[in-house]
């Protein structure tokens, strides 16, 4: 598992960020050959040739060979890192990016001060994925470099509350709110192009999905049903101001604009909006489990 390290001054010190996507600029291109160059001479990364490869494969140019006991050869591999790396389409970059931590690092023997090392695949990963989150920060790249993998970005809050809400949604018997879940972390990290909609769409079906599967009982058919149920007097499961919060997410689930059934007068679904469902719908996900563990709990 990668390790997300401090953000550098220059983004900790930023009042406004104003995150770039579907972009890896020119600036953003010279930081990861500088990240590339510490790796070769400290040997997390088996000479520039190996880098070369990957570029040239990613960009379906045709192969080259390399000899590492030539310093032509070198220097033309490290020539051609610059040029493909600045000739690359930018998601195609970020490809690099997660190849270079999965599949170019490797355990690595080399000697120093007449003493032979090994650098681990392990150390090597772990090099990277501070380096290129580091990058990513300096350069308020609008996605995360995590668990080797690269992410729309996400404000921390909403990031906790999703990894909890996926370790509730492990349990067995939540496999249908799981799969609504999953599509909706899929639709908002997507690299190329955030599915906002379908964001708030699959949210709003996990915690409706969670909520009958958890509570059999309920017989609901809706999540409009089960708050129902919940905030009956007799059941008083929940208080009805809290059933509101469930029932406003479930109505603009079926209201929003491009969401569901077609709708075009329940308002825009915007970044910050489809952002702030995830992070909601994550967040009632794992009350509801609470409450269901609560509720099992026999009245001593």
């Amino acid at each position: 598992m990668s390790t997300v390290p401090l953000p550098p001054f220059s983004a900790r010190s930023r009042r406004e960020k104003n995150w770039i996507e579907e972009d890896f600029p020119v600036s953003a291109r010279n930081g990861l050959l500088h990240v590339l160059n510490e790796a070769v001479e400290k040997d997390y990364l088996r000479g520039w040739s190996i880098a070369a490869k990957e570029l040239r494969r990613i960009a379906r140019v045709a192969p080259a060979s390399y000899s590492s006991t030539s310093s032509e050869s070198i220097k033309k591999a490290q020539f051609d890192v610059e040029s493909q790396l600045d000739q690359l389409d930018w998601d195609r970059v970020y490809d690099f990016c997660e190849r270079l931590h999965s599949h170019l690092t490797e355990d690595i023997s080399c000697w120093r001060n007449d003493v032979e090392i090994t650098i681990t695949k392990g150390q090597a990963q772990s090099f990277f994925a501070e380096e290129v989150q580091r990058l990513f920060e300096e350069e308020s790249l609008g996605y995360e470099f995590r668990d080797g993998l690269v992410q729309r970005r996400g404000k921390r809050r909403t990031i906790t509350q999703t990894n909890k809400a996926e370790k509730v949604l492990a349990d067995q018997k939540l496999a249908a709110a799981r799969v609504h879940f999953s599509k909706a972390l899929r639709y908002f990290h997507d690299r190329k192009k955030t599915d906002h909609e379908n964001t708030v769409k699959e949210a709003v079906c996990a915690v409706e999905a969670a909520a009958k599967e958890l509570f059999p009982d309920a017989k609901a058919k809706t999540l409009g049903d089960f708050v129902g149920w919940a905030t009956n007097g007799e059941r008083n499961l929940l208080p009805k101001t809290i059933g509101q919060t469930f029932s406003g997410l479930y109505g603009f689930r079926n209201s929003g604009e491009g969401v569901a059934h077609g709708a075009a007068s329940g308002g825009v679904v915007t970044a910050e909006l489809s952002e702030y469902i995830l992070g909601t719908a994550a967040s009632q996900i794992v009350f509801l489990a609470d409450l269901a563990r609560n509720d099992e709990e026999p009245p001593f």
